[in-house]
Formats: C-alpha cells, sequence, structure tokens
C-alpha cells in the first residue's frame, strides 16, 4: 500500500535505511524503489522513473540519510494520506510564502513547523521542533520526507525544469497546494544525518521557484518579515552576481509592496552603492 521511492547514490546508506524501514513501518504492505543516481540526473527525475515503477497508490520520497524512529509509523502515514482533499505530507515545512525567493524555512519560526532529529557538522545530534505539537496546514513542504497519493502526484508529478538537488520540494509541494492541503505531521519521528547545502545552485533554484509558482498563497502578508527576506536576497544575489541592467530587473521583480518607508529607503541605498560599484559584494 506504500512504495517508497529514494534516489540513492551511497549503498551502505541505502542497505541501513531499507533494514530501519523493515524494522519499524509496522505491518503494512510496501516497496521500496531506489534509482541508483550518482549525479547522473537531478532528483526530479530520478523521483519521476521511480514513481514510475510504483505499484502501491501511496508514494513516499524520502532521502537515503535517514532514519525512522517512529514504530509502526506505515500505518500513521496512510491514516494521514486517506482524506480525499490531502495534497502532500511532510515532516518539516512552513505556513507562509514571501513574495522573494527563499527556501521553505523562514527566519520567523511562528511559520515553520518541524519535529527531526538532526545531526550538525560535528555530529551533534540536536532534536530540531518547532510548532510540533499538532497537524497543521503548511504551504512549502522539505524534502526529506514528501508523502503523497499516486493520484496527486500523477496530477503534478517533478518538474524536470529544475537541475539538481535543490528547490524540487518546494515547487512540488507549493503547485500541490494550490489544488490540495499539505499538511505538516508531528507522529512520525525522523532522524536527519545532513544538515543540507545552501550553495549557489540552492540559490538559484529558488529562485526559478518563485517564478514558477508565485507567492499568492497567504491571505495577509507579513510586510516586516518580507521587507528582511528582499534585503537579505540582494546581498545574496549579488554576492554571485554583478550588477547590470538584466539583473537590476530580476530583482525588482520580487519587490514586495506595502513596506515601510524605512525599508523602501533602505532598498533604495542599497541600489545606489550597487550601481556606483556592481562588484561591491561580489565574491564570484
Amino acid at each position: 500500500m506504500l512504495s517508497i521511492i529514494i534516489s540513492t547514490y551511497k549503498p551502505n546508506l541505502l542497505q541501513q535505511l531499507t533494514q530501519n524501514i523493515a524494522e519499524t513501518i509496522g505491518n503494512i504492505d510496501y516497496e521500496i524503489i531506489s534509482i541508483n543516481n550518482p549525479g547522473i540526473m537531478g532528483i526530479c527525475e530520478a523521483y519521476n522513473k521511480g514513481a514510475a515503477k510504483a505499484i502501491y497508490n501511496n508514494f513516499l520520497f524520502l532521502h537515503e540519510d535517514v532514519k525512522f524512529h517512529t514504530e509502526n509509523w506505515g500505518q500513521t502515514l496512510l491514516h494521514h494520506l486517506s482524506p480525499k482533499d490531502i495534497g502532500v505530507i511532510g515532516l518539516a515545512g512552513s505556513s507562509y510564502v514571501p513574495k522573494t525567493p527563499s527556501g521553505w524555512h523562514l527566519p520567523d519560526n511562528r511559520y515553520n513547523h518541524l519535529n527531526i532529529i538532526q545531526r550538525d557538522i560535528d555530529n551533534t545530534i540536536i532534536h530540531e521542533q518547532i510548532n510540533h505539537h499538532q497537524k497543521t496546514k503548511i504551504f512549502a513542504v522539505d524534502g526529506v520526507f514528501l508523502a503523497v497519493t499516486k493520484k496527486v502526484f500523477d496530477e503534478f508529478k517533478f518538474s524536470t525544469s529544475l537541475k539538481g538537488f535543490h528547490g524540487y520540494d518546494s515547487d512540488f509541494s507549493l503547485r500541490v497546494s494550490k489544488k490540495y492541503t499539505n499538511y505538516f505531521v508531528p507522529d512520525i519521528l525522523l532522524e536527519h544525518f545532513s544538515i543540507g547545502n545552501p550553495d549557489k545552485t540552492w540559490f538559484d533554484n529558488n529562485i526559478l521557484v518563485r517564478k514558477f509558482v508565485g507567492s499568492n498563497y497567504n491571505s495577509s502578508k507579513d510586510i516586516q518579515l518580507e521587507g528582511e527576506l528582499y534585503i537579505k536576497f540582494l546581498h545574496q544575489f549579488y554576492t554571485y552576481y554583478t550588477a547590470n541592467i538584466k539583473n537590476i530587473f530580476l530583482v525588482f521583480r520580487f519587490l514586495p509592496f506595502n513596506l515601510s518607508k524605512n525599508k523602501y529607503s533602505e532598498i533604495l541605498k542599497f541600489f545606489k552603492i550597487i550601481i556606483r560599484y556592481p562588484k561591491a559584494f561580489y565574491k564570484g
């Protein structure tokens, strides 16, 4: 009843995860579909290939560097996937979508929902818990654990316009949330053995995602958060790119509306600097 789809490039991690799933998933029918992917294709292509092989009507797209700590989590997940209007089920995500390109995790924890055991760069265990007490409607879902019905997946699939291994989760979950309801669920605990890699590709794919799906999700806008994110976005953008007409028009596309006069003044001062000194923040 559950097809677990994994893009894998480390056989030892896949073997450990396969054993862990067998020991924790409980009494349900399931299959593991592993797509060997040592960097030869993007994760969107790998996941779509895996889904095409699936025999069950519920899908779980899962990183291979994880470990389940919850017993009988399979039946719990199937229960969460049973409502007719269900979209994507995840263990981390956010309930706010800013106009500025960004990952799902926002600098204001009012909107973040997370319950995952994480290991940092020193292998120190951190149990990250933010707004984790109840099942909550969210929009963007983190890709470490993405569960969806076959029916919904067949409508949307992963976008092969996104290359590499970043942004696919936000793009997919945000597109799904335009028609169905995505949820963070607190009753499946996962350990993740990676802290991620928010590099230039991650940054560029976030821009593409915002171009693809827009930001019209929340009924009201958090003006303070929007302003903070846009300033941060400008600084990061111009560490990767120099200021030319094309790039200035690109970042203007994501300028939030209804910011305070002080915030617009701060933005204007930034552009005066970047126009006068096109490589003021550039790091290549």
